[in-house]
């Protein structure tokens, strides 16, 4: 591995000065100038963890600024001159130079897939030179060799033991962290690829739409008699074909960047786990306190979940924004053999009863924003009733009190369901093609 040390020159400052920091944190077991410090740990840990930036530099880099601090220190607080404090010090600079040479013979950020290797390469590079610094220092005169050898040994052992319990921990905190992460953004790629899928349903409807439009202006046009007013249908005849056209583009586009999904399976605990997570954000972001609850019987796999959780999320989108504060949100899954039943129902204001057969039209709302007064387009439930009605070939019915509760129950055909999403797509496209004829 070759590293750019310009690259990664404030990692390896960051380590380097923290590192020293901890390296004031010591006992001297021989009551002498020799210190045994935290530093080693933290450097341990942070080189690990940092695996980008060299080792060599960044270990000697620790040990210049460890001889500068103690040496800078010591003057201080003994009115000493920098130069006899260095003198007293330097051997320290020959602990980090020898152990950044054992860290990568020994190849220590490697052994992590190997506890015990890891253990021991740790042991080593903490023990042999500290021996070596106190050979340098002549810190053996007037006491047992032996004695002072099993001391850094046995100290070696035990920091080397909290080393490797520490690094362990925070590999496994720092994964958990990292599924977290991941599982986020499966979330967020989820509910995009979702509302792409759904979107690309409603823009094939749409481009239909405008097929029949072109048809009906083209028999206009030649129903027409008065030259100038044929030519005027002509060319809105040629305006709309290019609307087609532009259409299609989009289309094809679209099905290009989603069409790795099309043989992905999910089961339905898992799309309720995703809806939920995606609720429970925006609830905090509303500061609300709503409750959310669901049930289910049978928890299948299905290839149309995002058209599931495009409308289950809409569905649970509108609730939320329709409690105030504080309410309930309650999602129950039903299994009935041939049909799968769903029904959300909430606590919040109600729909009056002249509106119920208005809300799936596009257009209704009764929402704004608060800050520009904007009314919402309206699409969200026409969206829902074509996904249920006319894609998944299910009902959609609603029951609302104003007092008290607004229900909605969907059922939707488990043949439909278990069909792959492109048959799904080629179902529409025949029965809309079945319709403009």
């Amino acid at each position: 591995m070759t590293f750019n040390l310009p690259k990664h020159l404030d990692k390896v400052i960051l380590v380097a000065v923290f590192t020293t920091f901890m390296g004031q944190i010591y006992v001297r077991p021989f009551g002498t100038d020799f210190r045994l410090t935290f530093a080693v740990v933290a450097l341990n840990i942070l080189m690990i963890t940092f695996k980008s930036i060299p080792s060599v530099p960044t270990i000697n880099l620790v040990g210049v600024l460890m001889l500068l601090v103690r040496s800078v220190v010591y003057a201080f607080n003994y009115n000493a001159s920098l130069s006899e404090a260095i003198l007293i010090y330097f051997p320290v600079v020959f602990f980090y130079l020898f152990y950044s040479i054992f860290f990568v013979l020994l190849d220590i950020r490697n052994q992590i897939s190997a506890p015990l290797s890891l253990f021991l390469g740790l042991w080593f590079c903490d023990s042999i030179p500290n021996i070596i610094e106190v050979l340098i220092r002549n810190e053996w005169h007037g006491a047992n060799i032996e004695s002072v050898v099993l001391t850094i040994i046995t100290i070696g052992l035990l920091r080397t033991l909290f080393t490797t319990f520490m690094i362990y921990m925070s590999l496994y905190y720092y994964g958990r962290l990292k599924k977290k992460q991941a599982y986020q953004q499966f979330i967020e790629r989820v509910i995009l690829m979702s509302n792409l899928k759904t979107e690309l349903f409603f823009l094939r409807k749409s481009k239909k739409d405008i097929e029949l439009a072109m048809q009906k202006s083209y028999t206009i046009y030649e129903r027409l008699e008065m030259p100038i007013n044929k030519e005027d249908m002509l060319d809105v005849a040629k305006d709309i074909h290019e609307i087609k056209k532009d259409y299609s583009r989009v289309i094809s586009g679209i099905e290009k960047c989603i069409n790795d999904t099309s043989e992905f399976k999910m089961t339905y605990s898992e799309m309720i786990k995703i809806i939920l997570s995606t609720q429970e954000s925006a609830i905090t972001i509303q500061s609300k306190r709503i409750h959310l609850c669901h049930s289910f019987q049978k928890d299948f796999e299905t290839p149309a979940f995002y058209i599931l959780i495009s409308i289950l999320n809409n569905l649970i989108t509108n609730a939320v924004d329709a409690i105030q504060i504080e309410g309930r949100i309650y999602l129950r899954q039903e299994w009935h053999q041939d049909y799968v039943h769903l029904v959300l129902e909430d606590d919040g204001p109600g729909i009056e009863t002249e509106d119920i057969p208005l809300i799936f039209n596009p257009g209704y709302s009764t929402k704004y924003d608060s800050n520009s007064g904007v009314m919402s387009s309206g699409l969200g439930l026409t969206h829902v009733h074509f996904l249920v009605t006319s894609v998944l070939s299910g009902t959609i019915s609603v029951f609302s009190d104003p007092q008290s509760i607004t229900r909605f129950t969907m059922i939707i055909p488990v043949e439909k369901l278990m069909q792959p999403i492109d048959d799904i797509m080629l179902d529409l496209d025949l029965n809309m093609e079945g319709r403009s004829q």
